[in-house]
């Protein structure tokens, strides 16, 4: 395709199981003007072989690596080099798309031409694609009464949201005009497992999003996800790390700051909740190797759980 709109960059490596549900998804789209850029990343199952099939389809550009990058990122970003469409979306093998997803995210940036991100709501489904609920309803309280319909979110109310949480949890949820895909509002491959939310975050300096409350998403939870198979301390250590660079490399207030440090140990928090026992384990570890970014980094640690606890109560007395 000479001039396609949108350009979806989809990473596959060794997703064998979940292969041809992920590509038909996209390639049976309501929408049709795009292309689709195929990177394998040198998988070792029979990856390659499946995706040769589509060699010689009309939309599609197939990149079979002979070589691992290494990550994720290194292969979307491989693939976005190719990209020649004016909007980006970012899909990946293990997860597959409503056959309305791409018209509904090309209608909303082109009827808003301020907003540089489009993204909806994601279903979270297991190895057989079973619907286990979705991710709307672990959201906090200020998010979920904003976004209960589709809705416009200003940069900096985008930014406050993304210091609790990462809200589009999903890369393949998300799409973005391609001319923002700049540094540093591009994948960075210093993360292993945050590079997206590190991202979202830039692009909040930038540009406003917009919310679609329709679940246009199937995010895939298994044991096999980049989060599953990271150590609890590393990507804690990683959270940090995006946080704090993103302090440093951005004039923010004083109170600003004030808020991320808190909504960092609300996160380190959250951690306890979800492991127990690997997060006693990994305390000391990290309040040692977290003193480099955060000298307080126990007290606000203290100050992010008794927010998490609030939500917590708030959540309790709305569902009574």
């Amino acid at each position: 395709m000479n001039n396609p709109l949108v350009s979806i960059v989809f990473t596959s490596y060794n997703h064998q199981e979940y292969l041809l549900q992920a590509v038909e998804s996209i390639l049976q789209q309501s929408y049709k003007d795009f292309e689709l850029i195929i990177v394998d990343d040198c998988s070792t199952d029979n990856s390659q072989d499946i995706l040769r099939q589509y060699e010689q389809h009309p939309q599609v550009q197939l990149h079979l690596l002979e070589k691992n990058t290494g990550s994720y990122v290194r292969a979307s970003n491989y693939g976005a080099r190719f990209a020649k469409g004016q909007y980006l979306l970012f899909a990946q093998c293990d997860d597959y798309s409503d056959p309305t997803q791409v018209s509904e995210l090309v209608r909303v940036l082109e009827e808003n031409p301020g907003v540089g991100v489009a993204f909806s709501r994601s279903q979270l489904v297991d190895g057989e694609g079973n619907i286990l609920t979705d991710d709307f309803q672990g959201r906090e309280h200020a998010f979920r009464e904003k976004c209960v319909t589709d809705t416009l979110i200003l940069k900096k109310e985008m930014r406050r949201f993304l210091y609790y949480a990462c809200v589009i949890p999903n890369l393949s949820a998300a799409m973005i005009r391609r001319e923002l895909y700049t540094p540093p509002c591009t994948l960075s491959e210093k993360y292993i497992m945050a590079a997206d939310w590190a991202m979202w975050l830039n692009l909040s300096q930038k540009t406003d999003f917009y919310y679609i409350a329709k679940p246009l998403n199937y995010f895939r939870q298994h044991g096999t996800t980049i989060r599953s198979q990271t150590k609890l301390k590393v990507q804690v250590e990683e959270i940090f790390a995006l946080f704090y660079d993103f302090a440093k490399e951005n004039n923010l207030s004083f109170l600003e700051k004030f808020k991320l440090r808190t909504f960092v140990g609300s996160i380190w928090f959250w951690y306890y909740l979800d492991s127990p026992k690997a997060w006693k384990e990994s305390f000391f570890p990290l309040v040692k190797s977290t003193f480099r970014f955060e000298k307080l980094n126990v007290p606000f640690l203290c100050g992010g759980g008794m927010l998490y606890v609030r939500e917590y109560f708030r959540r309790k007395l709305q569902a009574n």
